[in-house]
């Protein structure tokens, strides 16, 4: 029991140690820390259907100053447990920085979504790669315009006191992420992104995190919270 803790408090310092240092890196071009709080949900259907959906109130402060509110959703194909496809909408409003929450939006944007996500393992390192690809119609009070975009992520859950993130599990996930526009500035935006989890039963994780987004030239801090639901309605489950 004490040569599990000893290696789990290692496992921290050096996961402490790398956000501090890419959130040292960026302290000359990243502003005020904003906050994400995210509700996600997968339900099984089937042993080949699920539903997605998901919630997420974006802030530009750690106290409520709406950034963002985002709700997507959609319909999973699970071709086997590695591979997973998905299509969903997603609706994105976005709210000036003015310290009032959902007022004064300035854009609105309607998205449809496809992706593929691959899944492995090394040991007890879970890796998940998804390819995402959007196509976007945004509004302002002016017009709107279309976009395509290409989205991939590369996301490592570790957990700490079980060989598999099962009830009970402590673990730490990491990703990164990078957004490409079909056009001709390609580069979108980058999220670089560490937390703390716990999975508390077979259905629910909570996790507490921290999130780099770079755009352009210029960096910004998120805190994050984020639940997940994952309900299985197959007979038998």
């Amino acid at each position: 029991m004490s040569c599990f803790f000893s290696t789990c408090y290692k496992r921290i310092l050096i996961f402490c140690f790398v956000l501090f240092s890419f959130s040292l890196s960026s302290q000359i071009n990243t502003s005020d820390i904003g906050s994400w709080g995210m509700l996600f949900n997968q339900t099984r259907l089937h042993n080949k259907w699920s539903l997605h959906s998901e919630v997420q109130f974006r802030s530009y402060e750690i106290n409520p100053n709406t950034e963002q509110l985002l709700v997507r959703g959609g319909i999973n194909f699970h071709y086997n447990p590695a591979l997973v496809f998905t299509a969903g909408y997603g609706w994105i409003t976005n709210y000036t920085n003015d310290e009032k929450v959902f007022k004064d939006q300035i854009v609105d944007e309607n998205r449809i979504w496809e992706q593929i996500i691959l899944k492995s393992n090394s040991g007890r390192v879970f890796f998940e790669h998804r390819y995402r690809f959007e196509q976007r119609w945004i509004t302002t009070s002016t017009n709107t315009n279309y976009k395509n975009r290409l989205r991939y992520l590369l996301r490592l859950t570790i957990p700490l006191n079980n060989k598999e993130v099962k009830p009970k599990t402590l673990f730490i996930g990491l990703y990164n992420e990078v957004f490409i526009n079909l056009a001709n500035s390609p580069f979108d935006r980058n999220r670089l992104y560490g937390a703390f989890g716990c999975q508390i039963n077979s259905s629910t994780n909570i996790q507490l995190g921290y999130l780099l987004q770079t755009i352009g030239t210029k960096s910004k801090q998120y805190l994050q919270l984020g639940l997940t639901f994952n309900p299985d309605l197959r007979k038998g489950k």
